[in-house]
């Protein structure tokens, strides 16, 4: 076992943070009439988080997965000693967080430094619960963001994938940024989307709005991102509703000033990432890594660019592929057992359930596939490192898990009408679906199937 890192003042933020999460849960106004099942969902996922992070930080598993990201949590303590030293007072503290918008990717540093200084328990177990909480709401909102769009089987699949998937469970149990980052990434895509089906929300555009600005410090280009995803869905028209009235308009176009401020004082990160920068970061991660790949494609010529990107966003869903298993590390091999299972998903139900997604709901689901094409493709051009990749990937992970489980429901679909068919003729064959209506839309569904709440 290791030096504790924290042990009991761990456990007493795990149930307080548990307890603030259900209290969260009961007061929202949205899904009201699936409150005991999100509860269940919640505190399923940041209970098995939690324990997951009493292996990886009390019994040594951080050291087979490394530990190479751990400066944040770092940062975050010595930001805590820091404001002590020079007798911080919290209602100094706003001001005092503003310091995250200036450097590079401080974000966590300034979160965990925050939790340690209001709680007073500057330890690995501590920062690590707050994670905890942070990826359960995240499967709640996956939840929530496929109920708004699908059925409640859709939607009740979609989240135990998220809750249990080992990706999405690892990384929101270390001490790392990443939860923080697809929490945040998820806020944005669920208020997009209620504004879409809804209508204007002033509560929706704030969280929009809010969850744009807090990212900025934890990854700035997927800020910029999400900003532009929600930007365009927001502004396309959706053909057959109402659109959007000049109050309404006026109200986000507010609210979204402050963001463009804030957003010019990262103007200068903005222009030094280029295809030069990508290039030269591609180089680095791939001769300074273990499971780094080398390429000699050049990012400057169209077919050179072009290239990296496909082979980038083949490893981005994908990676590792099998022949890069053998040479890998520990940690490389032991993500086999899930491999094989996302690559069966990816296929039989990424897959098709997206192209039966853009189909049949393209306006509904617009902030999700700009912010999936968005960050893929610049990830896909990034890429040098199959550790990274896989990384990065979590951060597409609750979209395309709603898809899959859309694919899924589909094929289930289409099975039980061949089923059907068959016992009523035995010699029918498949029965072609001509424009079929999408039997979990929200305005079709079964009435044996509760209603989306909107």
């Amino acid at each position: 076992m290791q030096q504790d890192p924290g042990f009991f003042s761990g456990i007493l933020l795990f149930v307080l943070l548990t307890l603030a999460g259900i209290a969260c849960l009961y007061l929202s106004s949205n899904h009201r009439t699936t409150v005991r099942f999100q509860t269940k969902l919640f505190v399923c996922a940041i209970s098995l988080r939690f324990l997951m992070s009493l292996i990886i930080y009390e019994f040594g598993l951080v050291n087979i997965l490394k530990d190479e990201d751990a400066s944040g949590w770092v940062m975050g303590v010595s930001l805590y000693k820091e404001w002590l030293r020079k007798r911080i007072e919290i209602w100094d503290l706003p001001s005092v967080l503003t310091g995250a918008f200036a450097g590079q990717h401080h974000g966590y540093g300034f979160l965990v430094g925050t939790l340690f200084y209001l709680t007073d328990m500057p330890d690995r177990l501590a920062a690590a619960a707050l994670n905890c909480l942070i990826g359960a709401l995240t499967v709640v909102l996956v939840y929530r963001i496929a109920r708004s769009l699908f059925s409640e089987s859709v939607a009740v699949k979609s989240a135990w994938w998220a809750c249990l998937l080992p990706s999405m469970l690892i990384w929101s149990s270390q001490t790392l940024k990443e939860p923080t980052i697809i929490f945040l990434e998820t806020v944005v895509m669920y208020g997009c989307i209620r504004l879409k089906l809804s209508g204007f929300s002033l509560r929706h555009v704030i969280a929009c709005a809010l969850a744009i600005v807090l990212v900025l410090p934890f990854r700035f280009y997927a800020a910029y991102i999400a900003g532009a995803a929600i930007a365009v869905a927001l502004v396309m028209p959706q053909f057959g509703k109402r659109k959007m009235g000049v109050l309404p308009a006026i109200c986000i176009a507010l609210c979204l000033i402050p963001i463009s401020g804030i957003f010019g004082q990262s103007e200068a990160q903005i222009e030094r990432f280029d295809l030069e920068h990508v290039q030269k970061f591609r180089q680095g991660i791939a001769k300074d890594s273990g499971s780094g790949v080398t390429s000699s494609y050049d990012l400057k010529s169209p077919s050179g660019l072009v290239m990296a990107t496909l082979v980038g966003g083949a490893h981005l869903m994908l990676a590792p592929f099998p022949w890069q298993l053998g040479g890998g590390s520990v940690r490389m091999i032991l993500t086999t057992p899930e491999l094989l299972v996302w690559w069966w998903l990816f296929f039989v139900g990424v897959a098709p359930g997206l192209w039966y997604a853009v189909r049949h709901r393209f306006g509904d689901i617009q902030p999700m596939l700009f912010f999936i094409f968005g960050l893929g493709l610049l990830y896909s051009m990034m890429f040098g490192n199959v550790g990274l990749a896989y990384r990065q990937r979590a951060q597409l992970l609750p979209w395309l898990l709603i898809f899959a489980m859309v694919g899924l429901e589909q094929r289930a679909i289409k099975r039980a009408r061949n089923k059907t068919a068959a016992q009523k003729d035995p010699k029918a064959k498949d029965i072609p679906q001509s424009q079929p209506q999408p039997p979990f839309s929200p305005q079709t569904q079964p009435q044996s199937l509760p209603q989306p709440s909107v």
